[in-house]
């Protein structure tokens, strides 16, 4: 036994003599002394990527090899054997498949980074960690024959279905099943057994289980990609109806009441209820039906509508008119016209700050009748300053102290009942009247205080410029950011009551009062407060907005996609006047973009997106290349303004250059940090901004917005169709735009 150790030991060291230092250490210094000579075995059924024979890992390294299965072949499993060089017959293995993907055999471990259940590829990585010696070791993929059957059907006969296989089809095999309906009539779903997996798709462009489904309703859907199971597509088909505008007008002394809307789309045949109110004090004079090239008229008393062959019956009651528009084969419209009611003229009180008026009479009053109206304050800290009255076009004013007020060519009487209170006559009222009055405090009136807290990254300002002001009076308070910076939140104290609200709210409740809030284009948020009578408090919040990067273009936006980008909701609306949030946005366009850089799953960007969150992968995958700026916050919440939509594209587009001679028709954007993106999307023509020459950069972009920005951007002119959305009606500005963000184009 000596012996022959001995025997090993010469053999060894006599080869060691023989190779020159050079070739031990590798050609760049590389030690091959340590390390496992990996080679594939009975490769007739796969590739390997790299293609070497053998391939040398050497220790503390490892190594990947990109396997691709036949097309057919189903993989089984992966043996993995190691044995040292000097011991070939000493070998350790493990195997893997689809519930172990990983193992280790004499100091080298393998790992699968998937098992190939819909996939051909896999990726096996070798790794030696602190290998000591040599080893050679043999991986043998082993896979068996198997093929599934295909098949495209519609049961209407209304279709064109191709794509059907005879017999089986290979595993693995790209397949393409297309459906194309006949003239007038459009897909409506697709119901999709794939494998034990069954699903009922509709409009829309969608990656399902692997498969691309590209959709279009009236012309060719298609469902394709690589076969890994049983697949079963049923196309069903209806007829496309027929749909026709009903336009109804009403002037305004009346209210539509149905339809819900001014413009509805009514489907050939259909028959619709129209239905029309009348305001107080106003009575329906007539109405006048356009339908195709004919026209109907109706007036008060009526009971009946002749249109072409039909006569339709119109009821008349109690301030309403109302009929059945008879089946529909054209489109419509209907105009409505109001008169005075000559028993129930219009009576408005319009009452101003710390101001109660009561009259004599209702909201109405027959023709030729008195009214009288009682005017005072609501606290005796306070008096009448103004009386303002309006009798049908024309208004006078005047203080109560002027015994009358003028109105047209005619003088009304004010008279003072004492302890602050005033009469105003108006008789033989023939048209309606309004009255209007204001008040002014007294020096008795209690002064509360307006103090505004020192806020980082912002002004505030309010709209007196006395700290103080008497008690029952209104005021303004505007929060305006610094540059690069935007209102987070506000905080209004009253008395010592306090409430903090985030900056997109509309309202803030503080103590049991409402007050009403706005956001301007410019970032602006203003806060309303009115009849204060206690000491009021102001403060806010900013948050740096703007971080300047330098995209690194490993994420482009892809201008050649054709797939949707926008979805409508489960209730068949689009909802095209909703804001969208940042998040949203920012995975809507990652969607949309060629990514080229592996997503870091180590660690978040932004401390409120979390790992785990449903869009912490795009988020973070956009601050990394430098689309989205990197803050410690995202607010993912938030909505998106203009601007910053405007700058994110500009920035998947690579942040061309922009020439300072580049003209812009807005007047808002100078000095705003987008203002480069903006000017070269205005000169790309993605944006038009709005008719008084202004683009409202702080301003939230608004679905129907997006939609259409997105649709330019992409170059989308052509296609689209097949998608219907109950608030989208095909008079609303954005139709088209919409039509082709949310359907295959």
């Amino acid at each position: 036994m000596k012996q022959a150790w001995r025997r090993l030991i010469a053999l060894v060291l006599s080869a060691l003599v023989l190779v020159p230092p050079a070739a031990l250490a590798g050609d760049e210094g590389e030690d091959l002394t340590n390390g496992v000579a990996v080679k594939f075995t009975q490769k007739s059924s796969f590739t390997v990527d790299p293609a070497d024979e053998s391939v040398f890992v050497g220790a503390n390294d490892t190594q990947d090899f990109k396997i691709t299965l036949d097309e057919g072949r189903r993989l089984d499993k992966v043996t993995f054997e190691v044995a040292t060089s000097a011991m070939p017959d000493k070998k350790e293995s493990v195997e893997l498949d689809s519930t172990h993907l990983e193992g280790t055999a004499k100091g080298v471990s393998i790992k699968m980074n998937a098992w190939p259940e819909r996939s051909r590829n896999f990726t096996l990585t070798v790794s030696t960690n602190a290998l000591s010696g040599l080893f050679d070791a043999s991986i043998n993929c082993q896979s068996t024959s198997e093929g599934y059957n295909v098949r495209i059907h519609e049961e209407s006969g209304n279709a064109k279905v191709n794509g059907n296989e005879d017999g089986e089809v290979n595993r693995g095999k790209e397949v393409s099943l297309s459906v194309v309906p006949e003239d007038g009539y459009r897909l409506k779903s697709l119901i999709i057994k794939y494998g034990t997996v069954t699903e009922t798709l509709t409009a829309g462009n969608t990656n399902w289980n692997g498969l691309n489904v590209k959709w279009n309703a009236e012309e060719e859907s298609t469902v394709s990609g690589e076969l890994y199971a049983d697949l079963d597509v049923e196309a069903v088909v209806e007829e496309i109806p027929i749909v026709y505008e009903l336009t109804v007008d009403v002037d305004d002394g009346l209210e539509l009441e149905r339809p819900s809307s001014r413009v509805t789309s009514v489907g050939q045949g259909e028959t619709c209820e129209v239905r029309v109110s009348t305001r107080p004090g106003y009575i329906i004079s007539d109405f006048t039906v356009q339908y195709g090239k004919s026209y109907a008229s109706w007036a008060t008393g009526q009971t009946f509508l002749v249109m072409g062959n039909d006569r339709v019956q119109v009821r008349e009651k109690s301030g309403e008119v109302w009929f059945i528009l008879p089946e529909m084969y054209s489109d419509t419209n209907i105009y409505f016209t109001s008169d005075y009611d000559p028993d129930n003229i219009p009576i408005e009180i319009d009452e101003g700050t710390r101001i109660n008026i009561d009259t004599n009479c209702g909201e109405t009053v027959a023709r030729g009748d008195d009214v009288e109206f009682y005017i005072s304050t609501t606290s005796d800290r306070y008096s009448v300053k103004k009386i303002t009255l309006t009798i049908g076009d024309s208004s006078g004013s005047a203080e109560p102290e002027d015994g009358e007020i003028r109105v047209g060519n005619k003088n009304y009487e004010i008279e003072d009942l004492g302890d602050g209170e005033y009469a105003v006559y108006v008789d033989n009222v023939t048209e309606p009247v309004t009255i209007y009055a204001t008040s002014s405090g007294s020096s008795s009136v209690s002064r509360p205080y307006l103090t505004i807290n020192s806020s980082s990254h912002m002004k505030i300002t309010k709209s007196v410029s006395s700290s103080r002001i008497d008690a029952g009076d209104d005021v303004t308070f505007y929060f305006t950011p610094d540059t690069n910076y935007q209102i987070d939140e506000i905080t209004v104290k009253i008395g010592s009551n306090s409430r903090t609200v985030g900056a997109e709210k509309t309202s803030i409740r503080v103590g049991s009062t409402t007050y009403q809030m706005s956001r301007n284009s410019n970032g602006v948020v203003s806060v309303y407060l009115t009849d204060i009578d206690e000491n009021v408090t102001v403060s806010g919040r900013a948050y740096y907005s703007k971080d300047p990067v330098t995209p690194t273009n490993t994420i482009r936006l892809n201008t050649s996609s054709r797939s949707a980008f926008m979805n409508g909701y489960s209730d068949g609306t689009f909802r095209p006047e909703n804001y969208m949030t940042r998040a949203e946005a920012v995975v809507m366009l990652y969607r949309l973009s060629t990514v080229n850089v592996e997503n870091d799953s180590s660690q978040s960007v932004y401390q409120d997106v979390p790992w785990g969150m449903w869009c912490a992968q795009e988020v973070n995958a956009f601050a990394n290349a430098g689309i989205i700026d990197r803050t410690t916050y995202f607010y993912p919440d938030q909505y998106i303004t203009r601007a910053e939509l405007t700058e994110m594209l500009y920035r998947l587009s690579g942040s061309p250059s922009v020439s300072s001679s580049t003209a812009t028709r807005f007047s808002d954007i100078s000095g705003t940090s987008s203002s480069d993106a903006i000017r070269y999307a205005s000169s790309a023509g993605w944006i038009n901004g709005y008719s008084d020459g202004t683009f409202r950069p702080y301003a939230y972009i608004v679905r129907s917005e997006v939609a259409t920005m997105m649709t330019r951007v992409l170059n989308r002119t052509t296609g689209g169709g097949g998608v219907y959305y109950k608030d989208v009606p095909y008079s609303y500005w954005a139709y088209r735009y919409i039509q082709l963000a949310s359907s295959y184009v």
